[in-house]
């Protein structure tokens, strides 16, 4: 097994989760989007905070007071699609020697405090996690358990916070000097969103493999609702891209196309060698061009089987599906990464066994409220996984 490095720069914070939240209540319908950018709140997407009080005319602290009844949140978790992402991948391969290292931000404050503490309690490297002015970014997470057919959904209000003054001069030559490079929800993390292109391309031009997960890009859905969003700061970011990860209406934001056939044309024209498309609690899309996982044609990929089984025979189990996505994007690049480790041949990885740790990754996240599960030890949440990861093979061969 090869020694790597892998850096990871984007969205981190603390989520504050407030569960069996009504979508149908007066006070949730009140807040809700009437047209794309305007501001409300969007269910299974992500808005921000200033925006919500600029739509509502209302201070904010009043209008989550009203949505959630004025109760604490029930849970207190750390979130963040790049930082929930990187924990998970970091579990899964607590038996290769491979070292994460998150570069981002957080104020000088207690959500800070708590973001750090719990990130102190996993094995991922914060050496060059910094401190900078302005609130640490939080996000109010309303999970609603009856929503899509009883799979549960969410709606997330997001403070940016210290990380508007996040630049690319914070990350330093250290980050690119890596043998992966991750970019994970820089749509949160403005002006890396908004260098996305040169950043990428310096990555590649040091030779590491680059990875790319999405977010809900609210800023440029509030510029230009009818409009297709950039990869960050342009179409040319696409070609420097090795694997992109993205859920569906990302997708078509992205591509400006509405069926699976048109965005996978726009994406497989795009310069990326490989990407997936997940779609909530359905099936899932993968791709690639035969550059680092073998060639595969358009496939869908089906959730884990087991999951779903193991959901029904113990509700009592359940989670909530915040970080089902962040835990997935994990999974699948924990996959890259250990095929990478074990000296597999670009071209050849293998596209199923990414498949099968995301699929586990996403499913074991609906046991959990939050999206970071905290191990006993190391090796315990791979564990866990490695069951529902080889099931999956299963499930595919029947």
């Amino acid at each position: 097994m090869k020694k790597l490095k892998v850096s990871v720069a984007g969205c981190s914070l603390a989520d504050f989760l407030y569960a069996d939240i009504d979508f149908n209540s007066p006070a949730f319908k009140a807040c809700a989007s009437v047209k794309d950018g305007d501001g409300g709140l969007m269910i299974g997407k992500l808005i921000f905070a200033d925006a919500l009080e600029k739509f509502k005319a209302t201070p904010y602290a009043q209008l989550l007071h009203s949505i959630t009844g004025g109760r604490a949140p029930n849970v207190k978790n750390l979130g963040g699609p790049a930082i929930v992402g990187m924990i998970n991948a970091a579990q899964i391969l607590s038996d290769h020697p491979v070292e994460f290292d998150f570069y981002g931000a957080t104020g000088n404050d207690e959500c800070g405090k708590f973001i750090r503490s719990v990130i102190a309690k996993t094995p991922v490297n914060t050496d060059h996690y910094i401190t900078l002015e302005g609130p640490s970014p939080c996000s109010d997470v309303l999970s609603d358990p009856r929503a899509h057919g009883g799979k549960g959904e969410r709606s997330f209000i997001n403070t940016i916070g210290a990380c508007y003054n996040y630049t690319p001069d914070s990350l330093g030559e250290s980050f690119f000097k890596a043998d992966v490079v991750w970019f994970g929800a820089t749509a949160l993390v403005p002006q890396l969103h908004n260098n996305l292109t040169a950043l990428l391309k310096k990555a590649k031009d040091n030779g590491a493999l680059t990875v790319v997960s999405t977010v809900f890009d609210f800023i440029n859905e509030a510029k230009n609702p009818a409009g297709r969003w950039p990869m960050g700061d342009g179409d040319s970011a696409y070609k420097f891209i090795d694997l992109l990860l993205v859920d569906w209406d990302e997708a078509v934001r992205l591509t400006g196309e509405t069926t699976l056939e048109g965005i996978h044309k726009f994406l497989s024209a795009s310069g990326i060698s490989a990407y997936s498309i997940t779609h909530g609690a359905k099936d899932f899309y993968v791709w690639s061009d035969g550059r680092v996982f073998k060639k595969t044609d358009l496939a869908v990929m089906p959730v884990s089987a087991l999951v779903d089984e193991d959901l029904a025979a113990h509700p009592e189990q359940r989670g909530d599906t915040t970080g089902c996505g962040d835990n997935f994007a994990g999974g699948f690049v924990s996959s890259l990464v250990r095929q990478l480790s074990d000296g597999e041949a670009l071209g050849s990885f293998c596209l199923k066994d990414a498949c099968a740790w995301a699929a586990a990754s996403g499913g074991f996240a609906c046991f959990c409220l939050g999206g970071t599960y905290l191990e006993k030890a190391p090796g315990d949440k791979r564990g866990k996984l490695q069951r529902y990861h080889d099931a999956y093979f299963t499930q595919l061969a029947k």
